[in-house]
């Protein structure tokens, strides 16, 4: 994408290259930094597709939290949103963004990842967005990010 080629651009967060969805792109260093600091607890929100069936227990583990190579981690929430026998969607919320961590949680308990979606960085929602369109936030959010 030709945006992300401009140095005076600064992309809030990331995403590996398995995971679509949202991405914002700012020319202000400081709300960029802002946003990504673990001091700010800036909620994100992914909607998870995961191989098998999750139950309760695993849940329960996602939210109490499993220990990676790298420490804790743990989901703010989980809504199950689909179950069958051979995938369940989820959609989970985090407030911080380690490298391939919701991946490696779901390995721990066994439930790999198919498929990675971001759905909303703080107050900011992907809503109808293609992948690979792009649009101008409002200066209504901008001034909500501002405020985080």
């Amino acid at each position: 994408m030709e945006i992300l080629k401009r140095r005076d651009l600064f992309h809030v967060g990331r995403l590996d290259k398995d995971t679509r969805g949202l991405l914002i792109v700012t020319n202000d260093g400081d709300l960029a930094n802002r946003l990504l600091h673990p001091r700010y607890e800036i909620e994100r929100k992914y909607r998870v597709t995961i191989k098998g069936k999750i139950d309760d227990n695993k849940i329960e583990r996602l939210l109490k939290g499993i220990e990676l190579e790298d420490g804790m981690a743990r989901f703010d929430s989980v809504r199950v949103l689909e179950v069958s026998k051979e995938r369940s969607v989820l959609e989970v919320s985090l407030h911080e963004g380690r490298k391939r961590m919701i991946r490696r949680m779901f390995d721990k308990i066994e439930n790999p990842v198919l498929d990675l979606l971001r759905i909303q960085f703080g107050p900011i929602k992907l809503g109808n967005l293609k992948e690979g369109e792009v649009r101008t936030l409002t200066k209504e959010e901008i001034e909500r990010l501002k405020c985080l």
